[in-house]
């Protein structure tokens, strides 16, 4: 009899436990579409919150940028005129420059037709161009004028217009090639350029320059 009653305890406070743990599981349940409920609202609210912010953020983003843009393309556009100022002051005093050193071996109508003049690979040298009047060289040498003065009056492919002692002018050809030359023997200064002799007759291009 008290095993059956032990038994019949044993299996009461099981079934309670059970029915304890069911309750409470049905308990949990009906609270938790209440409890979602009463979330969902707030959690709707503040996902549209973040996203207007974000909006707002990039919005303010994207204003920025674009302002930034345009102060920038204003201040390349607003530096481009002055970098072409100083670009031409530059080349403007390189001619001014070249025409202080060389100015005995060309009248001043020469050196007014030069765009520009830049240092060439030898020392003491010059490369001065213009659109209409073409491409120089200068030279400061007293071996390069000695040398040029021999090739003008010593070889039979040169002619010389004007020789008196300092000062040589002429031209040396190689096939249809001429080279018009002006020597200052006393400053050790060359002044050289090529023609075609096909194109122009080189004693004209040194009456027109007017070197002699």
């Amino acid at each position: 009899m008290r095993n059956r009653a032990v038994h019949r305890l044993t299996g009461a406070a099981a079934l309670g436990l059970s029915l304890g743990l069911f309750l409470a599981g049905c308990s949990t349940r009906d609270e938790d579409p209440a409890a979602s409920d009463s979330s969902t609202p707030e959690t709707t609210a503040s996902s549209t919150s973040a996203q207007d912010s974000s909006a707002s953020a990039s919005s303010t983003e994207a204003s920025a940028s674009e302002s930034g843009n345009r102060s920038e393309e204003a201040a390349s556009q607003s530096s481009e005129p002055a970098d072409s100022t100083r670009s031409e002051s530059r080349q403007v005093k390189s001619v001014a420059d070249a025409q202080k050193i060389f100015g005995s071996l060309a009248p001043d109508t020469v050196f007014a037709e030069f765009d520009r003049c830049d240092p060439a690979g030898v020392k003491d040298s010059y490369n001065c161009s213009g659109p209409e009047i073409g491409q120089f060289q200068f030279f400061k040498s007293q071996s390069k004028a000695s040398q040029t003065t021999q090739v003008l009056t010593e070889l039979r492919s040169s002619r010389v217009v004007e020789d008196d002692g300092d000062r040589v002018v002429g031209w040396s050809t190689l096939g249809t090639t001429a080279v018009i030359t002006v020597v200052d023997n006393k400053e050790g200064l060359v002044m050289q350029q090529m023609i075609s002799t096909d194109q122009e007759d080189p004693e004209d291009r040194i009456k027109e320059l007017g070197l002699a």
